[in-house]
């Protein structure tokens, strides 16, 4: 493999006979890819942490989660561009799919066996730049291989698998609350097999008689700056991600905090009730997903779903902060389901219709990805910032629904999109 800079290949000649085996693969590997990004911030790493340093537990996780960050943020764009100007028998975005998915699983296995806060940091920050490394390029598929028609569709199968996998994440996790460097384990070797189902079912051409450009250093790293006055839906579209992303992720990666230290219950009453709540997230986000994708691509619109879904976790935010109780939690938990369920629906087509160029999918996917990323890996931190700044929980439930009000606003000037 040589990471040459290449004219990228357009999009049809990276499409597969099989869009159901394009489908399938694309929900086993971003299943197991969310299952890690659900199991380990609000339950693994958060266990781990109280364990190592139970008296400076929110101040530490937010500090290792914002150290993390900073792996994601670089890591994402950057192997979305490299990937894009790959050349190999494998093609473009397979090498980097592979070798992400094998390097993050080894340091989520590290993390698992570390017992000091430095040792935990490092080994997930290194986890926090692989897995980004993987999905970036995974990401691309959908502007390289799904029909312009079909995105919405696409859009729902891999929200859908975000979310369940998010969701079964969590549950899992908890059944790991006292064995947790085998859950990291666990977690570890699952990226590795999702990623590999996904190469196996969808074999990607080879790229090595792919035209390209001459290499240069400035221009590679310009092509990461995507200009707000030349592109504003591109803008738009990331500030609006990175605000909804970063107020529902600021809650529920600080859940067993807030069952423990805001409504009252023992951690092993939070570890064993944590499973109850995200399974009460899925009735009405599955369904959401699967309807919300196809429904969108009927009526030809996107905007009208973000802007609901950010309503409806606006709503879901408010019971617990006007309620304080185990019901409240399962009320925000049923209605966080439905509305995030949408979101994610609808996102990911949303996000391919606002792309500066089609050559640079996978880069510029990875600049957006920054705005999934970057808020799901800072929202500790923000939380711990919130809770000891502004006076505890009730006040990160109400910065929480400020910001996804926020990220609703941000996607009406987009143009491109209806």
């Amino acid at each position: 493999m040589t990471a040459a800079p290449t004219q990228a290949a357009p999009a049809t000649e990276y499409r597969t006979p099989g869009q159901r085996r394009l489908l399938t693969g694309l929900m086993v590997n971003s299943t197991a890819l969310y299952a890690v990004y659900g199991a380990v911030p609000a339950v693994l790493l958060a266990n781990l942490v109280a364990d190592i340093a139970p008296d400076s537990k929110s101040t530490s996780l937010g500090v290792i989660s914002a150290v993390g960050a900073v792996g994601a943020m670089l890591a994402n764009p950057v192997s979305g561009a490299l990937s894009d100007r790959t050349r190999s028998r494998y093609g473009r975005r397979a090498p980097w799919m592979a070798g992400g998915a094998l390097l993050g699983g080894l340091s989520l296995i590290a993390v698992g066996v570390g017992n000091s806060l430095l040792w935990v940091g490092v080994a997930w920050t290194l986890a926090q730049i692989f897995l980004n490394g993987l999905q970036a390029p995974l990401t691309a598929v959908i502007p390289d291989r799904a029909p312009a028609d079909k995105r919405g569709l696409f859009s729902s199968a891999a929200g859908l698998a975000q979310m369940l996998g998010a969701v079964a994440g969590t549950a899992v996790a908890a059944a790991f609350a006292n064995a947790l460097g085998l859950g990291f384990a666990a977690f570890g070797v699952l990226v590795i097999a999702g990623t590999a189902v996904f190469l196996l079912l969808n074999r990607e051409p080879s790229a090595t008689d792919t035209r390209h450009e001459p290499f240069h250093w400035n221009d590679f790293l310009r092509g990461f700056w995507v200009s707000p006055r030349t592109h504003p839906d591109f803008a738009w579209a990331f500030l609006g991600r990175f605000l909804l992303i970063l107020g529902y992720y600021a809650v529920s990666s600080y859940q067993l905090y807030v069952l423990d230290d805001y409504i009252g219950l023992t951690r092993d009453q939070a570890n064993d009730l944590m499973p109850l709540l995200s399974l009460a997230m899925l009735p009405g986000m599955i369904a959401m997903i699967v309807v919300s994708g196809p429904w969108s691509d009927r009526v030809g619109r996107r905007k009208p779903f973000v802007v609901a879904a950010s309503l409806g976790m606006a709503l879901a935010l408010l019971l617990p902060l006007v309620l304080r109780s185990e019901a409240s939690m399962f009320a925000y938990s049923v209605l966080t389901g439905v509305a995030f369920g949408m979101y994610m629906a609808v996102d990911t087509a949303l996000m391919t219709q606002v792309l500066p160029r089609p050559d640079d999918a996978a880069k510029d996917m990875g600049v957006l990805n920054i705005a999934n990323a970057l808020p799901q890996a800072l929202a500790p931190a923000v939380a711990a910032a919130v809770i000891g700044l502004l006076g505890g929980y009730r006040s990160l439930f109400a910065t929480a629904i400020v910001l996804v009000l926020l990220g609703a606003i941000s996607v009406l000037p987009i143009r491109a999109v209806r």
